[in-house]
């Protein structure tokens, strides 16, 4: 197991020379200097190796950071979250199950929000018994496709707070930006997500090009505080045959007119920030 998929462990804050990333020539932020990020030039399956859903990266911290491709529709009621849920076709398309998942999820940061300030997230999530760990980058959004640089590696145990950089892949992004300061939890969700495979035609004709993920969330602050929580509905679209992008915009187009779904701006953590600490921290 290469050292990006080793598990992380708690330890003393230790340096590393490395960068955030200047925003590149074509408006995406690049992790740690590395290129700007498109999907012609991705090389997905050399590079990625999906676990549960979650792309687990086998690879050195020099590596280029894979990214994640998705459509983000926000849906205006519960009943209608339901109603796709029971869908096993739309249009040329079919849609099977998989295994729906109770994503509890901690975003972290400086007292100063260093990281949202410079597009930056970082988040621990625990899906039943396994954590893991997850730098966002700052992306792009391309009407209701959002694409975006996304590193994940698996921990060892369930995080300690303030959380500590391990030498390898967090730390080498984002040891530069921290400085040794606390990162502590700054807004938490909680997001049942029911999910589901998408073909094309029949099964056993062509593998599965996305997986959709129908959400209902609950972003709220940590710890008990009575500050304001917020609940929604939103549908995911994720890529996973970068050979069939063209199929994700289509397949979530079908989505949007079909249950008057509107495009979403931003992202969860985006969204969390905005309710609790006011518009304006992070443009990510």
């Amino acid at each position: 197991m290469s050292e990006a998929c080793a598990p992380q462990q708690h330890s003393p804050h230790v340096a590393h020379s490395s960068s955030s990333g200047p925003p590149q020539p074509d408006g995406v932020l690049g992790p740690a200097g590395f290129p700007s990020f498109t999907l012609r030039a991705f090389p997905f399956k050399a590079l990625d190796k999906r676990v549960g859903g979650t792309i687990i990266h086998p690879m050195t911290a020099r590596a280029p950071v894979p990214q994640e491709i998705e459509a983000k529709l926000l849906v205006p009621h519960a009943a209608t979250l339901s109603t796709i849920a029971r869908l096993k076709e739309l249009g040329p398309y079919r849609l099977w199950l998989r295994q729906t998942q109770q994503l509890h999820t901690i975003y972290l940061d400086t007292a100063e929000f260093t990281l949202a300030r410079q597009g930056v997230a970082l988040r621990v999530r625990r899906n039943r018994t396994q954590w893991e760990a997850t730098i966002k980058w700052g992306g792009r959004e391309d009407g209701i496709v959002h694409t975006r640089p996304e590193l994940t590696v698996r921990l060892a145990s369930a995080p300690a707070f303030p959380f500590a950089l391990r030498p390898g892949p967090l730390a080498d992004h984002l040891s530069d930006l921290v400085a040794g300061q606390p990162l502590t939890p700054i807004l938490v969700s909680d997001t049942h997500r029911q999910r589901r495979s998408v073909r094309v035609g029949k099964p056993g004709k062509s593998p599965a090009f996305a997986e959709v993920a129908l959400d209902h969330v609950r972003l709220r602050a940590p710890g008990r505080s009575r500050s304001p929580a917020t609940t929604y509905g939103e549908v995911e679209v994720e890529l996973e045959s970068p050979d069939m992008a063209q199929h994700l915009l289509a397949f979530a187009t079908l989505l949007r007119e079909r249950f008057a779904l509107t495009p979403t701006e931003g992202s969860k953590f985006s969204r969390g920030l905005s309710l609790l600490y006011g518009p304006g921290l992070i443009s990510a």
